[in-house]
Formats: C-alpha cells, structure tokens, sequence
C-alpha cells in the first residue's frame, strides 16, 4: 500500500512539472507577437501636447527612416511607414501595437528595417506629427534585442517587444 502511495505522489510530481518554467527553456518564434509602443513616464507629468490616450486614439501612422529596407542596406536612408489598425490600440495601457513580424519574421528573419529606424514619428490622419519615439529608445533597444534574438531566446525577444518602446507626445 505504502509503494502504491508512493507511486501515485510520484506521478503528480511529476504531472505538475512545466516544461515552461525551466530556465533553458527561451520560448519560440510567435508570429502573432506584438510590440508595445507605450508612452514614457514623462507623459504623465507633460504639460502640453495630447494624453498618451488621445495619441493612441488619433495615432494613424508610424513612420521612420532607415538605412535598412527589406534587410538590404542602402546609402541612403530609406522612409518607411505602417500603418496602426484598430487591433493595434490599446486603450487600457494606452498603448500602441506594431506586429513583431516587422523584427522577427514568421520564418525566423531578423528584419533591421524598425530596429535600426530613427526619426520615428507617429501621425494622425491630416499625416501631422503627434509623437515620436526618441531615437534613444530605438538605440538601447537594439542590442539588447539583437542579442536575444542570436542566443534564441524568444522570450526575452517578446519581452523586450513589450517593455523597450515609448513615445512621447510632440509639444507645440
């Protein structure tokens, strides 16, 4: 009796082990991943300009320039700009959505194109600036995702997809 006791605590150990929480487990390309774009801390204290909410409601586009376009590297920088659907805002965190595919794609293609951006700007629907997303941002971002990405580790790829972006809204 006691060994069938024993056998049956050992199979709900066992049961109730994640695969998940193991710490060489670093996840797997998610093709329905998201980046955040959220707004900086200093929104809150902004005086002037639109709420972080009303950027995430009147935000159309995001655009940027990049040396990178399509992963080919051109003398001159490239203006490349995607557009935010509704499934794209969050108006809990406010927070607006870039698809992960425009870094990772589905395939596992590292795209340079965003990452490597700058001038990042966010526009309504007259293509007037509203934000933008400091270039500093974009630059402290890189590494750290570039190197996730080579020690495949998609959880801190996606992790850093969710917390590196900010905005901050344009001043007039």
């Amino acid at each position: 009796m006691k060994k069938l006791l024993f056998f049956f605590f050992a199979i709900a150990l066992f049961a109730s082990c994640d695969r998940g929480d193991t710490p060489d487990n670093k996840g797997q390309i998610d093709p329905n991943a998201m980046i955040l774009i959220r707004p900086d801390v200093s929104v809150r204290a902004q005086i002037g300009g639109l709420s972080a909410l009303e950027i995430v409601e009147q935000g159309v586009n995001i655009k940027w320039r990049s040396y990178y376009f399509g992963n080919v590297r051109h003398n001159e920088p490239q203006r490349i700009e995607r557009s935010f659907s509704d499934a794209q805002r969050d108006f809990d965190i406010p927070a607006l959505k870039m698809w992960g595919v425009d870094i990772i794609s589905m395939e596992g293609v590292f795209w340079r194109d965003f990452i490597h951006g700058f001038d990042v700007f966010i526009t309504d629907v007259n293509h007037d600036t509203i934000a933008h997303v400091p270039n500093i941002v974009i630059n402290t971002a890189r590494p750290l995702i570039e190197r996730a990405f080579r020690d495949e580790n998609f959880n801190e790829v996606y992790r850093l997809f969710d917390e590196a972006f900010t905005f901050r809204p344009i001043v007039e």
